[in-house]
């Protein structure tokens, strides 16, 4: 075995070549185990069928039917190895199922036995086998297994060094000092050269990379439909060369002008791939400088009117598709010119940059704005689908337009007037829009500016009376106008009251009480709602306490939570001030939130409800049914009380969808050990439906209308003794 060993090596040190060796390694292998013949086999380049690489004393048609050999559970020896990663000694072929699908080889060539075991590469990964196959039914003894071990070991080696020496051999006919990138692969993409380019380029040492595959150099700017056709390219071609986005080691992605071609064999097998490379990031840098200069306002930054047209065409183009709205607001400041002159083109400028500023804030980053020049912006808004979403908009443009602004150390204010066309009721075209929407600016220009006017006359209408609302909301929140009235919530079993429901109303000063479809809307959308809504709150809890006080047996406040206020990230300190400010047990607040509220960032509204529950306080979903089909929600929230809409309730003396319905909320309710209460009870035909299915509370008009708070305190004294903690 030793001088199998220094024979092989001293043919490897004088470089013989590597098949010669290997044929060599068998032969010495056939002289230690008598009536026996040796092989190599390898792995394809799919890494998927094996064929005879060394087998000088196996007959060809022997090597024929050999090759292409898929390792499987009966395919001979060798397949097993591969197919287990292990060795495998067979002792005979004749009757041993691992060589079930090459049972006739078995007996075509007389191979009574064969012992194989796995060949590897220098990264450790099973390359091939080395066998021997003998005329005898036999196993082997302890020497012969480490026999096939150095074997196996001195093959491996063999075969490293003729890929090292491949890979220098290549890495040598390149252009030495080039300035350009230079990299060898494999056909496997595994990277085998690089130049001091390259290391200089990447931030990677080649002792980093080599070995490794190129995806570890890939940003995240192509998908794999791009890579794809590159390598398609490559292998139809055997070249290819264009732009590609990559990844140095600290992170960066930079732009490189990229080469590859393939490397042929003598038969035409393709066996390398060379890739050259050369950074372009200032290049593009330039390029990308020249084109934004060339569509944006070099004073804002802001697009110039080209590339604004541009996207509002292609915005319309989506809209017509989506069958959406798209808006088109003319702004323009109000005696501004005035201004200018009084303080100078400086700190105009500064006023315009700042304005700008606002501007971009008042707009979802999907959405564009344009100064044509002068004080005049244009203001495309996308993916609209209602008039209010607009009204949201410019509500919030004149709101920070109108806020003071520092200039070197003057505070000044300013106003502007707004025109709006609407895609596609005002046309359908930019210029069309354009000429209307400034057409409807100057009408706000005369109606007084400061404000803003739609060029479609109805919709100027709605308009402002949405803006009347929202500027009535402003002055309502410091005058303190919005008052609560409460409802009482009834046990339909023993007809005790166990709750109350606080309704906010608004005590306009000219219109006089408001009711809360016309007005919550418009104050969700302008955000005054969390102002409002912690009000509620306080107020809330302040009556409750107020009432105990009175005498008043303790009872449960409901109180209607606005998505918005939920989700602005303090809710949770808004109920500890209000209960800390009243003294209100946290037993007696419930929340009443809807469905859709706690499906948007479940995670976040989970840990926010138990520590709300952990407090003590009560959780309602408000309009049970109307939301989502997703209950999942009811599980993972400690959720006590089911309100059913009272869309639901009202027919079901005539609609038998909605009594099923009611009937399958009771019944849920109760299988789940939750409350649950019908809103919106008129009639005692309702009741007693309710009544009979099991139904656990109820309010509507047929016991009150919400009530002030002296009315219901009247309420809950005249029923006496029917009053329970629920």
């Amino acid at each position: 075995m030793l001088q199998l060993q220094q024979t092989v090596l001293t043919s490897v040190a004088q470089g013989a070549d590597h098949r010669a060796i290997l044929d060599q390694v068998c032969r010495l292998a056939e002289q230690l185990l008598p009536n026996s013949v040796g092989s190599v086999m390898l792995l394809d380049e799919k890494d998927e069928l094996l064929n005879v690489y060394a087998a000088p004393n196996i007959p060809p048609e022997g090597v024929a039917r050999l090759n292409g050999l898929r390792p499987g559970p009966g395919a001979g020896s060798c397949g097993n190895v591969l197919f287990t990663a292990v060795p495998q000694f067979v002792s005979n072929t004749f009757t041993d199922p691992r060589w079930e699908d090459l049972r006739q080889i078995a007996y075509d060539f007389n191979l009574c036995s064969c012992w194989s075991i796995p060949v590897y590469s220098a990264e450790r990964k099973i390359v091939g086998t080395f066998a021997l196959s003998s005329f005898e039914h036999r196993s082997p003894s302890p020497f012969h297994q480490k026999l096939l071990e150095i074997g196996a070991s001195i093959i491996g080696i063999v075969l490293a060094r003729n890929k090292v020496e491949a890979s220098l051999r290549l890495f040598e006919t390149a252009i030495a000092g080039s300035e350009e990138g230079f990299m060898v692969v494999d056909t496997g993409l595994h990277i085998l050269s690089v130049n001091m380019t390259f290391t200089r380029m990447y931030g990677y040492s080649a002792e980093e990379v080599i070995g490794q595959t190129l995806p570890m150099l890939r940003s995240d700017e192509h998908d794999e439909t791009f890579y794809s056709g590159l390598w398609a390219n490559v292998r139809r071609f055997g070249r290819w060369q264009g732009e590609v986005w990559k990844r140095r080691k600290n992170g960066e992605v930079f732009p490189e002008w990229l080469n590859i071609s393939a490397v042929n064999d003598t038969e035409g097998t393709t066996t390398h791939y060379i890739a050259t490379f050369s950074d372009i990031s200032r290049r593009k840098s330039t390029e990308a400088q020249i084109q934004y200069l060339s569509s944006h306002d070099a004073l804002t930054g802001l697009p110039n009117r080209m590339l604004f047209q541009d996207r509002l065409e292609n915005a319309i183009a989506n809209a017509a598709r989506d069958h959406r709205r798209v808006a088109l607001l003319d702004l323009d400041l109000d005696n501004f010119k005035l201004l200018n002159d009084s303080l100078g083109h400086s700190a105009g400028d500064t006023l315009l940059r700042a304005v700008a500023l606002r501007l971009k804030g008042c707009i979802p980053e999907t959405d564009s704005i344009s100064r044509l020049g002068g004080d005049a912006f244009l203001i495309a808004l996308t993916n609209i689908d209602s008039v209010d979403a607009i009204n949201h908009v410019l509500i919030e443009v004149l709101a920070q337009v109108a806020s003071p602004l520092d200039i070197d150390g003057r505070p000044l204010s300013l106003t502007c007037s707004i025109g709006v066309a609407v895609y596609p009721d005002d046309g359908d075209q930019f210029e069309t829009l354009l000429k209307r929407a400034d057409k409807a600016m100057y009408h706000a220009k005369e109606a007084g500016r400061n404000t803003y006017r739609f060029f479609t006359e109805q919709i100027n209408t709605d308009s402002l009376a949405h803006l009347r609302i929202a500027h009535s909301l402003r002055a309502a929140v410091r005058a303190r106008e919005f008052a609560l009235h409460y409802q009482p919530q009834i046990d339909l079993r023993t007809g005790a009251l166990v709750g109350a429901e606080a309704l906010i109303r608004w005590h306009h000063p000219e219109e006089g009480l408001v009711p809360p479809n016309d007005f919550i809307a418009i104050a969700e959308q302008t955000g005054l709602i969390v102002e409002i809504g912690d009000w509620v709150l306080r107020e809330a809890c302040r009556q409750a306490v107020a009432w105990q006080r009175a005498g008043l047996p303790p009872l449960v406040v409901a109180v209607n939570i606005s998505a918005v206020q939920f989700r602005r990230g303090d809710f949770e300190q808004s109920v500890l001030t209000a209960l800390s400010e009243s003294g209100l047990a946290p037993r007696f607040l419930e929340i009443e939130l809807t469905e859709s509220v706690l499906l948007h960032d479940m995670e976040i509204m989970l840990s926010l409800i138990n520590r709300l529950k952990d407090l003590g306080i009560k959780l309602a979903i408000d309009d049970f049914g109307t939301g989502y089909s997703s209950l999942s929600y009811l599980k993972k929230f400690k959720v006590d009380r089911l309100k059913i809409d009272q869309s639901f309730v009202r027919d079901i003396g005539r609609d038998p969808e909605d009594r099923a319905i009611v009937s399958a909320i009771v019944q849920m309710a109760r299988a789940l050990n939750l409350q649950s209460l019908a809103e919106g009870v008129e009639t005692p035909a309702q009741l007693e439906f309710l009544r009979a299915q099991g139904c656990d509370e109820a309010q509507g008009y047929l016991y009150s209308k919400p009530m002030p708070p002296e009315a219901f305190e009247v309420f809950v004294r005249a029923m006496g003794d029917e009053v329970r903690e629920y």
